[in-house]
């Protein structure tokens, strides 16, 4: 049983599924770490931003469809226990937006729920600002955090449909880190009983 986890940078996804951890057992996969790991691996990347300028769009769908196939593998390892996907529903370049998840991708991840976790705007640039020093921001279409949330709505519910998939969205807000976490271990475990 797959869930797939995703907010906008800045959400704290990834805390609010660490700490669900506390209440529900899963096996965890970031998505973003996972790619990364594999384009190191196979095309000898050193460092994140270097996909973007070095990898061609053919080794990029190629990456996608290896970290699919991974995530497919963990959860046939063991059926009974939930896979939670860290990841982005949708990319902001600056180009333009891109979806997180190309159809190619969708059918060999079959998720069974499609998590949003959101916060308000400006709790989000505060979580931004306090960690600029370790995390590298693009700026300019990845600040218009209104229209990147309400396209990730729309890209979980294409997702949702495509996998008979349910939507779910949680807030992260601040200071209500477990209030989150305890909602996500809920999604997860009513996903399990079915």
């Amino acid at each position: 049983m797959i869930v797939v986890v995703g907010g906008v940078p800045g959400t704290g996804k990834t805390s609010v599924i660490k700490k669900a951890m506390d209440y529900e057992d899963f096996d965890y996969v970031n998505y973003g770490d996972l790619f990364f790991q594999l384009a190191r691996e196979k095309y000898g990347i050193t460092h994140r931003d270097e996909m973007r300028r070095k990898l061609s769009i053919h080794e990029y769908r190629e990456l996608h469809r290896a970290v699919a196939d991974e995530i497919q593998r963990i959860d046939m390892k063991d059926l009974s226990r939930p896979v939670v996907v860290d990841t982005h529903f949708t990319i902001a370049t600056p180009v333009g937006f891109y979806p997180g998840f190309p159809e190619y991708i969708i059918d060999k991840i079959p998720a069974v729920a499609w998590v949003l976790i959101e916060a308000e705007p400006e709790e989000i640039r505060a979580r931004r600002e306090k960690d600029k020093d370790i995390r590298k921001r693009g700026g300019g279409i990845e600040d218009d955090i209104w229209t990147h949330q309400d396209l990730n709505r729309s890209a979980a519910l294409l997702y949702a449909y495509r996998t008979n998939g349910a939507v779910y969205i949680i807030h992260n807000k601040q200071g209500k880190l477990d209030e989150a976490a305890r909602e996500l271990a809920e999604v997860i475990r009513n996903c399990r009983l079915g």
